[in-house]
Order: structure tokens, then C-alpha cells, then sequence
């Protein structure tokens, strides 16, 4: 795979993810009525997209991890509150 590939595909990711991940809050607070994390899942995912579309840009592998991360961790978030 290629640096541009990867890149790419990190960006599409990540920028797909976001209206996703709000649309599970919107789940999760209507359902379930859980507002544990509810700032987690809504300002992270949205981040986490903005750096994918810079590290696109910039060509920058290290900030596509970070914004990987800083998209995708709210679930790990969201699964260790539902099993404390």
C-alpha cells in the first residue's frame, strides 16, 4: 500500500465516521437515555475528521494515525463506561 493510498483512505474514514458517531450519540441519549460521554462523541469524531482531511493534505502518516485515533476512540470510551 501506498503513503498516498493510505493517506486517502484514512481521510475517507475518518471523515465518514464523524456523521456516524453523532448519529450513535443521538441513539444512544434517545434509547438509552445515557449522557456519559455525550461531549466525547460529539467534538472528537468531528476533530478527528479535520485532521484527516490535513494529514491528506499536508501528507502527514503520524497526524492520519492520530486522527484515526482521536475518530475511533470514543467507542473504547463509550464500551469501558458501559462495562464499569
Amino acid at each position: 500500500m501506498s503513503l498516498d493510498m493510505f493517506l486517502t483512505r484514512m481521510r475517507n474514514l475518518v471523515v465518514a465516521w464523524a456523521p456516524g458517531c453523532l448519529a450513535f450519540t443521538w441513539f444512544l441519549t434517545r434509547e438509552e437515555g445515557w449522557h456519559m460521554s455525550f461531549l466525547a462523541l460529539c467534538l472528537l469524531p468531528p476533530l478527528g475528521a479535520y485532521l484527516g482531511i490535513r494529514a491528506h493534505r499536508e501528507i502527514r502518516p503520524g497526524l492520519a494515525w492520530a486522527a484515526g485515533a482521536l475518530a475511533f476512540g470514543p467507542l473504547v470510551l463509550v464500551g469501558a463506561l458501559e462495562a464499569a
